[in-house]
């Protein structure tokens, strides 16, 4: 059974290795249509808080949703290593604008660029609307949010020809730590 370390392990090398599969996220919220699924990338891993950080837009449908209902679940999936690892836990944005300034920082500015869009993501886009494409630099530190994930819970599932493995990795409140068992794959 893989341990809950080595799991935040491969997490913190997933965000700084931007080949690493688990660096692209199915994050998956619950909305007033229901269910929704979409990809993010990985930017940090705080395991000491627990926390996966990501980069969106202050005008996506998916912070409504968050907003509605902060439970979430991620999805990633290493094709090479046959793993699969679902978490779940609850989203919220970043409060302190100096931690977002210092993420905001890191973006280089031709992806500061994504932020900056007249029209939020998801407007559609009509014959000769170029001006939903129009971007205003100042604008975009303005419509950056760094999302946070707290993760409550960890399920790894190694697939393997001889015997898969799996195990759930749960965090305790009273005990404050992870609690790890194995579980019928």
């Amino acid at each position: 059974m893989h341990s809950t370390d080595d799991i935040w392990r491969q997490l913190v090398r997933a965000s700084v290795d931007r080949r690493h599969p688990w660096r692209v996220v199915a994050l998956c919220t619950q909305g007033a249509q229901g269910p929704s699924a979409r990809n993010v990338i990985l930017r940090k891993v705080r395991p000491e808080d627990r926390r996966l950080v990501f980069y969106t837009d202050a005008r996506t449908l998916k912070l409504r949703e968050i907003a509605e209902c902060d439970r979430v679940a991620l999805l990633l999936w290493d094709p090479h290593h046959r793993q699969q690892l679902r978490v779940s836990g609850r989203a919220f944005t970043e409060a302190d604008d100096e931690v977002v300034n210092r993420h905001w920082a890191s973006v280089p500015e031709a992806a500061q660029r994504d932020y900056g869009t007249a029209a939020p993501p998801g407007t559609p886009l009509t014959s000769g609307d170029a001006g939903n494409l129009d971007f205003n630099l100042a604008m975009a530190r303005h419509h950056f949010v760094v999302l946070n994930a707290e993760v409550a819970e960890m399920e790894l599932l190694q697939l393997d020809r001889l015997q898969h493995q799996r195990s759930r990795h749960a965090w305790s409140e009273a005990s404050g730590r992870w609690e790890a068992e194995a579980l019928v794959p």
